[in-house]
């Protein structure tokens, strides 16, 4: 049996569009994407497993060698995908797609990814998309309001509690700063892998012209870049918990996890408009901007410099 190996990672980053990103590459009938969207399979070696965190421990508990002895006909959307044996079987079932990928966002943070990328994947394609650091930040921070993995409402407390975790890492605290300084994670693919084979998306752009943006991968990833794309479908978006207390209450106690699991897409989809509002969703103030732009703005200059990009917006 013909063994295939990807052909393709997005490496991150976190909330900058990689899932948009993965949806859109799993239509294209050229590309076949893991059934297991993040693997993590190379950042094993950075992983503290012993110290995850509640939440995290729930998103990745998943039966793996039931599952991949079956026919992963259904999506799971994050496990740890530990040995090579395991890795190789999520791609049993290509068949004559062209391009074969993964998406794992601890593939960018995480310091000795790139150099194990490398070690099995020498020729391997790189995409990674990148967010002004602030907006992400806020993002994922909202993210984590919105999920019950937080309750805290003001945003540089929540900084200041995640920055004072005796361990830190990832899966253990959330890193919000830290996934933002882009430059060294970027570096180490640039020492790792040709320019030709790195390809750095901006959010900024992806939004403005997600179709063009997508038809640019395409022809990188060396698939038919003229195929039409559905892109009706939003994913990720923001909202806010209806029951602020409660919802967290839920996720810690495992709850929300399990109803992950058991429920149907269908009924998933139901529970989340009775417990999730877009409604009142707060905004970054001004000071809270200038802050943070003014801890980015060293790393910024320096990715700027090095992707020969101008992203002086990210400091306005």
């Amino acid at each position: 049996m013909k063994q295939s190996l990807p052909t393709f990672l997005i490496v991150g980053a976190v909330k900058a569009g990689t899932t948009s990103l993965h949806e859109y590459l799993q239509m294209h009938p050229e590309v076949y994407m893991s059934p297991v969207k993040e693997t993590n399979h190379f950042s094993d070696g950075d992983m503290l497993f012993e110290h995850f965190n509640v939440d995290y421990k729930q998103d990745v508990n998943v039966n793996l060698e039931k599952y991949l002895e079956g026919p992963m006909d259904k999506k799971i959307h994050i496990a740890h995908v530990r040995t090579f044996q395991q890795s190789i079987q999520l791609y049993r079932n290509v068949t004559n797609q062209k391009a074969i990928g993964e998406v794992s966002n601890s593939y960018l943070y995480l310091p000795n990814t790139a150099t194990a990328i490398k070690q099995v994947l020498p020729d391997v394609k790189i995409v990674m998309i990148l967010r002004n650091p602030v907006e992400r930040l806020y993002s994922q921070y909202l993210m984590n309001l919105k999920l019950g993995k937080i309750i805290e409402r003001d945003l540089l407390k929540e900084i200041a509690s995640d920055q004072a975790k005796p361990i830190k890492g990832w899966g253990v605290s959330h890193l919000y700063l830290e996934v933002g300084n882009y430059y060294e994670q970027v570096k180490r693919y640039y020492d790792n892998f040709p320019a030709q084979n790195i390809k750095v998306i901006l959010f900024d752009d992806f939004k403005k012209d997600a179709a063009g943006t997508m038809r640019d991968l395409f022809h990188f990833l060396g698939v038919d870049e003229n195929f039409a794309l559905d892109m009706s479908q939003r994913y990720n978006e923001a909202g806010m918990p209806r029951f602020g207390k409660l919802n967290y209450w839920l996720t810690q106690i495992g709850v929300y996890g399990l109803v992950k699991k058991i429920f149907s897409p269908e009924l998933k989809e139901k529970i989340k408009s009775i417990i999730y509002t877009k409604d009142n969703i707060p905004k970054i103030t001004p000071q809270e901007k200038q802050h943070l732009q003014n801890y980015y703005r060293n790393d910024i200059e320096a990715l700027a410099k090095l992707l020969n990009r101008d992203l002086s917006a990210w400091l306005q």
